[in-house]
């Protein structure tokens, strides 16, 4: 395969229909299951690989870890779009062996060619980027240079503690702008946005009108990285709710929802409404009391989001780095 980049990257490849078609073209949602590994096929070129998302344990659990208990308690989704013999993979899970289900599923389908989208730097997208080391692999110009600055320090697991992630494979193609990556005879737009962190990017297939989120959205909340750029998210996001979607494929989210048919843009909405709430109310005297309940009860009830379990730890993270970043600041009037 090769990639030749410009304002459009494409693809090369031998284009062929697949011999074994009923691996990716099944009737509804589909799943497979090798540990917690779901797979579910949205549509005829476009496959979710979830894992996590257990049940809340009886008891706090000690050992904990970033990957277990900073990502796949939530849950983790990542994407392939495919078409013939190729794929382009969005994400890589925070485990090698995550990552490599993925592939093997995808070669015993007939995937021959792999491209690699990462969506930002966070060790839980990238953890199983060295499986795709004979693979061109795409992300922000600013990923690139984090992870570059980061590799000693996520490879020794200090950046996140352990477990570390070795190698740690960088992306090899760096982009500041919308890109086009043609799957096939499928257009993918590649969109850097600043949410979530500085260096997002996110995926959007024009003829589906379809998101692949990254982790610029969640269900139950967005986790707060970046406290001093939350008003940027929250522009950005307004901006993001301006392109013409139908459904939102997040990285984070709910496997029933994603299994069938993804979330309607209202998503947007959940996420803003939660930002503008964690500003507005960032000088409360009880601001650390507040509940993922009091923050996300109407969007809940709205059907827009559900309630996870995990998500009451990433509230009250998200509360207390907002409450140190805001304390000295004045309130900005968030335009609705």
């Amino acid at each position: 395969m090769h990639c030749f980049l410009g304002k459009k990257v494409r693809m090369i490849g031998i284009v062929r229909s697949f011999v074994a078609l009923a691996t990716f073209a099944l009737s509804g949602p589909a799943a497979a299951a090798v540990g917690q590994m779901r797979v579910f096929t949205i549509n005829d070129h476009l496959l979710a690989f979830y894992d996590g998302r257990p049940p809340a344990p009886a008891q706090p659990q000690s050992g904990a870890n970033w990957a277990d208990f900073g990502a796949l308690n939530v849950g983790v989704a990542t994407y392939v779009i495919h078409q013939g013999d190729q794929a382009l993979v969005y994400d890589t899970f925070p485990y090698a062996d995550e990552a490599q289900f993925v592939r093997d599923y995808l070669t015993k389908a007939g995937i021959k060619h792999f491209l690699l989208v990462n969506s930002h730097w966070h060790l839980d997208h990238v953890g199983g980027n060295a499986v795709y080391a004979d693979s061109d692999r795409i992300a922000t110009n600013k990923t690139i240079a984090i992870l570059k600055a980061k590799k000693s320090a996520i490879e020794s697991g200090v950046e996140w503690g352990l477990p570390a992630v070795k190698p740690l494979l960088l992306p090899t193609i760096g982009i500041d702008a919308e890109t086009t990556v043609n799957v096939g005879d499928i257009s993918v737009k590649l969109r850097p946005i600043e949410i979530h962190s500085e260096d997002g990017l996110v995926l959007y297939l024009p003829k589906d009108k379809v998101l692949l989120a990254g982790d610029t959205l969640e269900d139950s909340v967005t986790f707060i990285s970046e406290p001093d750029h939350v008003i940027t998210h929250y522009n950005n996001l307004k901006r993001m709710r301006t392109w013409d979607i139908d459904r939102i494929f997040p990285n984070h989210g709910n496997p029933e929802v994603i299994a069938h048919g993804g979330y309607k843009v209202t998503l947007i909405d959940a996420t803003t409404d939660y930002l503008a709430m964690l500003v507005a109310h960032a000088h409360d005297a009880n601001y650390l009391q507040g509940t993922l309940e009091d923050y996300v009860g109407n969007s809940v009830r709205k059907g827009w989001v559900s309630i996870w379990w995990a998500y009451h730890d990433a509230n009250d993270q998200n509360l207390k780095l907002m409450q140190a970043a805001w304390k000295d600041k004045a309130l900005p009037e968030l335009s609705p």
